[in-house]
């Protein structure tokens, strides 16, 4: 009762006016006196290391569950806040605990679970004499729809895959040819090089581009809201965009490739740090639990944070709930098999998925697509550069 809850996180947009007003909310409506002081800072990562680096730190932060490979030593264990609170742990999607932990502890609990989509543009599938209502679900019709769809004299590409935009190009060559960097026998092992799902897809991005079907542009979600693209990949805020251009639009799961099922996401989650007492830990979690914590009314801040910001949910209840279940975006979004592996481009546990999406996946694909090395060649490249990055771990 009564304790201080430092609370730093980085969501400076419209979602942290959101985020201020559910942390209002909560300091008004709890009834064990708990405040929880927030500070929203464009500059989290500096004020995060900084304040570590001299023995202090907030209570919690709201960050990429990856943040366990950067800060792990600074993180407590909270595996413990489903037997301090009444959080049903098999409510949560066992697939997004999965990913916020590493061995027997969990570092983070979810807050927000981002994934990238197949957006198609309705009008554009109709003027090409496609089906609206029937998107690509494997990649050959996907460059057959976009080479219906590609209208040089106006502009219109059917596919918009951008060769400036890693997390893009990872979500799609991962359905190809699966994960980049595996646990091999306890070692990291770099998978490009006779990569053939690797292969297929750069030739394939190679062929839409010389055949004037893929723009060579780097912001294809513009061109998108623009009507400019029929088919492309990317996350939730795509829709905003979208809707705000008032481009009639469907959403759905990027296609599968030889690589399998998968659900390959990235997990946002609430931390507890090292800083914090066995009291401010306990008030955290009273905050956690209020968050996913159902009114009379069958409500909760989560459910509210999946309706208003258009994010997936990480918890059965809320993808169960009737209005979140009316909302066709996020019903589109929660299709995926929530049992199939998260694991986005590495596997979970690898921590040099940054160096990976900086350094190795944009040289990969300029190279390619400005016709400065054969596919051959840039797989080669990258699997010595990623190769030089797991080895550092």
């Amino acid at each position: 009762k009564g304790t201080t809850v430092t609370f730093w996180n980085s969501f400076t947009g419209a979602d942290g006016d959101m985020l201020v007003k559910m942390v209002d909310k909560f300091n008004k409506e709890n009834t064990d006196g708990i405040k929880v002081k927030m500070d929203i800072s464009s500059d989290f990562d500096s004020q995060l290391s900084t304040a570590f680096a001299a023995g202090e730190g907030p209570t919690m932060i709201l960050s990429s569950s990856a943040y366990r490979f950067t800060y792990g030593d600074y993180l407590q264990d909270v595996s413990d806040v489903f037997d301090k609170t009444d959080l049903n742990k098999d409510d949560f999607i066992q697939s997004y605990l999965d990913y916020c932990s590493d061995g027997d502890k969990t570092y983070f609990v979810p807050f927000q679970v981002v994934g990238y989509y197949m957006y198609w543009n309705k009008d554009l599938f109709k003027k090409a004499g496609l089906d609206p209502e029937t998107p690509p679900t494997s990649w050959d019709e996907w460059q057959q729809d976009a080479a219906k769809i590609s209208d040089s004299t106006k502009n219109i590409y059917g596919s918009g895959i951008s060769y400036d935009y890693a997390y893009q190009i990872a979500h799609i060559m991962q359905r190809f040819g699966g994960l980049a960097v595996t646990d091999d026998n306890g070692t990291w092992k770099a998978n490009f090089e006779n990569n053939a799902g690797y292969e297929n897809f750069l030739n394939m991005y190679k062929d839409m581009v010389d055949d004037g079907d893929n723009p060579l542009e780097a912001d294809t979600d513009s061109m998108m809201s623009a009507g400019q693209v029929g088919i492309t990949v990317g996350g939730p805020w795509v829709t905003a965009g979208l809707d705000t251009a008032g481009v009639d639009y469907g959403i759905g799961l990027i296609p599968q490739g030889d690589a399998g099922d998968m659900n390959s996401v990235e997990v946002i989650g609430f931390g507890i740090t090292t800083a914090a007492s066995d009291a401010e830990k306990e008030a955290a979690y009273k905050f956690i639990e209020w968050w996913n914590t159902q009114d009379k009314d069958g409500s909760s801040p989560a459910l509210e944070w999946s309706l208003q910001n258009g994010f997936p949910a990480y918890t059965y209840s809320v993808q169960n709930n009737k209005e979140y279940k009316a909302n066709k975006k996020l019903s589109a979004m929660s299709a995926a098999n929530p049992e199939a592996p998260t694991d986005f481009i590495v596997d979970s546990n690898f921590p040099g998925i940054n160096s990976v999406l900086s350094d190795v996946i944009p040289e990969m694909i300029n190279s390619v697509a400005f016709g400065n090395s054969s596919v051959e060649d840039a797989l080669a490249k990258a699997q010595k550069s990623t190769q030089k990055i797991a080895d550092k771990y």
